[in-house]
């Protein structure tokens, strides 16, 4: 059996596709920040390591080179919060813009209704037991005037036990064994609901068709 569910988040995708779009300038200052970052981690370890062979002029140099880029570090670290603070603010403006979105694609998941769906199969597999259960009954009544004619006769009785001269309707019914007072269990339900197929379910080795 195979079921195509309508997609049930048409408005949400459009709103995270928006949220993605405003987010990609974000994402590419902090990717270029990131970068100077780290080169200028690296210029600042290659002075100090300078720093152990130079000179006492060199030294000074060097030490207010190291300050430079420390000075750089501070404010790119001071960037990248801000552009972590930009990201925040657009997350908060855009939940109400996905609340909204989400209210609007309920709709469509609404529409699979489960209780119709599993009220529907029941209907059907009891109207198919019943149209089976009338024939099989009909073909009893046909043939169990006969039958009886021979097992009733008193010669017949006389000769065999009750249980073997046994033929009424209810010999007749589809035989059915389940440990479970109900057909359908809840929990049954929710897990199929859920994606999965429950546990103790399992696939008929076949499927009873009615004739046409």
């Amino acid at each position: 059996m195979t079921v195509v569910v309508e997609d049930i988040f048409t408005e949400t995708r459009k709103t995270v596709k928006q949220y993605k779009a405003k987010c990609k300038d974000l994402n590419q200052q902090e990717s270029e920040l990131r970068a100077e970052l780290v080169s200028l981690q690296a210029e600042h370890t290659a002075n100090l390591m300078s720093q152990e062979t130079a000179t006492l002029s060199e030294r000074i140099y060097l030490n207010i080179q190291a300050k430079g880029l420390v000075d750089k570090v501070q404010v790119i670290n001071a960037m990248l919060e801000e552009v972590e603070e930009k990201r925040t603010d657009l997350k908060l403006e855009t939940v109400s813009l996905l609340q909204g979105a989400l209210t609007k694609d309920a709709r469509v998941k609404s529409q699979y209704d489960t209780n119709e769906i599993v009220d529907t199969h029941l209907y059907q597999m009891f109207m198919e037991l019943t149209e089976i259960g009338k024939q099989m009954q009909s073909q009893y009544r046909a043939i169990a005037p006969e039958v009886l004619e021979i097992f009733e006769d008193p010669k017949v009785s006389e000769s065999f036990t009750a249980t073997q001269l046994r033929f009424d309707s209810d010999s007749y019914r589809m035989p059915y064994w389940q440990a479970n007072k109900t057909v359908v269990h809840r929990e049954d339900i929710r897990w199929a609901c859920g994606g999965h197929m429950p546990p103790n379910i399992r696939k008929p080795q076949k499927e009873v068709k009615l004739n046409d």
